[in-house]
């Protein structure tokens, strides 16, 4: 997986976009910490409680982020150790 600000070590990746929206001023504080709140929990459990496939998108899944502010799509590699997280887009309810 390749993406803005990754590392070998991070299992987390965030897109372009992902990275762009988290440090655009505009970004309003409430997504921005609903966001964070989301990946600190997406670390310790690729699959939140929420999260569903995304039809027609193999590998590809979808979870409401924190006070129903929006949509997180992400991908999970969970053959790897520990399971490596592709975070692709933000869908803001805004």
């Amino acid at each position: 997986m390749s993406g803005h600000g990754e590392s070998e070590d991070d299992p987390l990746v965030l897109s372009p976009a992902v990275a762009e929206s988290l440090g655009d001023p505009g970004t309003p504080p409430d997504v921005f910490s609903a966001v964070v709140a989301f990946l600190v929990d997406l670390r310790e459990h690729p699959f939140p409680q929420l999260s569903l496939p995304v039809p027609g998108r193999p590998g590809m899944h979808s979870a409401p982020l924190p006070r129903d502010l929006g949509l997180v799509e992400y991908t999970v590699d969970d053959d790897a150790d520990p399971p490596r997280i592709y975070l692709s887009r933000i869908l803001r309810a805004d």
